[in-house]
């Protein structure tokens, strides 16, 4: 674990609070500083418009998180943009101006300092080949699809649970009826056996005793496709929570099924006009 009081106490490192949502820096800006999170958090975003009007979180930083760390070797423009969930706190430095006399007067605090960012790294990289090989298995069960229907929405969530390793997923669409009710259409424990179970939603929380199993730790996405939020897919573990790269990739890999489903809802209703139109004709 990295000594924040070494690096307060050694004078060449400085202290930043921002506010709840408040920038630290935007996509496209300069900044050589060096940073390391004190306290809470931050979220790393990435502009997915040309009018810099949407984003996409791709990641968040918590307690002793050092990043930028590309300013030790590089000062050119960020490619995301950094803003803050909650009130949080900073430590930094200039690595264009001031680090290398940090080192110089500090060559033990130094080192263990790099020691702990090549901890990091080698986690990112980690974490990042997670990411990628989730979404690649995804997107190749995806491409072998030959007709998109529940059978095929079914199989790719019973396949979802060995590519996430997750110990069982619920998938439940709202009710279009029925206000705070939604409706359980498939669950992987019940292998290949479409559901039609109604329960009570609050608040996103399911109101229902076995989703709300103390032994289940659970995350919970919504499958979003512009603004329809229709659909949710619940991954649950026995014996250990998600963590937080758990849930970036099951964010990530969610993507690609919530645009399946869409398609599968569209090719539905169009298939619903067509026999409307025969009956009428």
């Amino acid at each position: 674990m990295l000594d924040l009081n070494l690096l307060k106490n050694s004078w060449f490192f400085k202290t930043k609070t921002l506010k709840k949502w408040e920038i630290l820096f935007d996509e496209w800006e300069k900044d050589t500083n060096l940073y390391v999170i004190i306290r809470w958090e931050l979220k790393i975003e990435k502009y997915t418009t040309k009018k810099r009007n949407e984003t996409k979180v791709l990641a968040y930083l918590k307690n002793n998180e050092v990043f930028w760390e590309a300013a030790l070797n590089s000062d050119k423009e960020k490619e995301v943009k950094i803003q803050a969930t909650i009130t949080t706190s900073l430590l930094y430095i200039d690595a264009k101006y001031e680090l290398n006399q940090f080192t110089k007067k500090h060559p033990e605090e130094w080192l263990n300092l790099l020691k702990y960012i090549i901890y990091l790294s080698n986690k990112r990289l980690l974490e990042s080949n997670y990411l990628i090989t989730a979404n690649y298995k995804v997107s190749q069960e995806i491409s072998k699809i030959k007709e998109i229907n529940n059978k095929s929405v079914f199989e790719l969530i019973q396949k979802l649970k060995d590519i996430v390793n997750a110990d069982y997923i619920v998938y439940l669409e709202e009710n279009p009826i029925m206000q705070n009710y939604t409706t359980i259409k498939y669950d992987t424990r019940k292998e290949w056996k479409m559901l039609d179970i109604v329960i009570e939603t609050a608040e996103n929380k399911l109101s229902i005793l076995e989703l709300k199993n103390e032994w289940y730790n659970n995350s919970i996405h919504e499958l979003t496709i512009w603004s329809d939020n229709l659909w949710l897919l619940i991954f649950f573990k026995k014996w250990k929570d998600f963590n937080d790269n758990d849930k970036k990739v099951l964010t990530s890999v969610t993507t690609s099924i919530a645009w399946l489903i869409k398609q599968k809802i569209i090719l539905e209703e169009e298939k619903n006009k067509n026999l409307l139109l025969w009956e009428n004709f």
